[in-house]
């Protein structure tokens, strides 16, 4: 015949965990990441507040004893810094960091007469223009391959080695021109639209 003790001990409920302090640690820090990798377009902070979650990852995983997890947090968080810095760099007022300005020496004779042919076919093919805190989104008719688009891309990405541009296909099979970097570095790309738009090719 059972004794008491053990009818009462077969009645208890299950002992709950104490919350883990690491384990709140880790989870503020990797839904802060998540949160600042979705918005790191809106503004070079976000990028900043990205490069802070990832170490804080970083930090939890050591700590938890889960070091390739540490690692790779370590890793994206040099990533990161050096991305908020390219952001950053150009802006007016710094006192370092590269200018805002293009040196079209970056391309060869031949590449120059390419990227005039291209230059003034992609931007006349734009059909939508989306505009962000710092930059523009572009979406490039069909009038245009994206062969085309790219290598002009390219080209850009040389000679204007600040700028950040991508060219990207949406799943509704449009295709978009993202070009900017900071606040300056739109300005400068709204005026070079403008003289663009109105036919006249002005860099040198």
């Amino acid at each position: 015949m059972p004794t008491r003790e053990r009818i009462h001990a077969g009645n208890r409920l299950p002992r709950t965990e104490p919350v883990n302090i690491l384990n709140v640690f880790g989870l503020i820090a990797v839904s802060t990441m998540l949160i600042a990798y979705a918005l790191e377009r809106r503004s070079p902070s976000f990028v900043l507040l990205f490069a802070a979650a990832c170490a804080a990852s970083s930090v939890y995983g050591f700590l938890a004893g889960t070091w390739p997890f540490g690692a790779i947090e370590a890793i994206w968080t040099a990533v990161a810094v050096r991305r908020w810095s390219q952001h950053t760099a150009a802006a007016p007022g710094t006192g370092s960091g590269r200018p805002i300005a293009c040196d079209m020496r970056a391309l060869s004779t031949a590449e120059r007469e390419r990227y005039d042919v291209l230059r003034p076919r992609v931007l006349s093919a734009v059909k939508q223009i989306q505009e962000m805190p710092t930059r523009f989104s572009l979406r490039i008719g069909s009038s245009v391959p994206m062969a085309d688009v790219a290598e002009w891309v390219e080209m850009e990405r040389r000679c204007c080695a600040f700028l950040d541009i991508n060219v990207s296909l949406r799943s509704d099979n449009t295709m978009w021109i993202e070009i900017g970097g900071t606040a300056a570095i739109k300005a400068f790309v709204k005026e070079e639209f403008g003289v663009s738009r109105s036919g006249k090719h002005q860099r040198s």
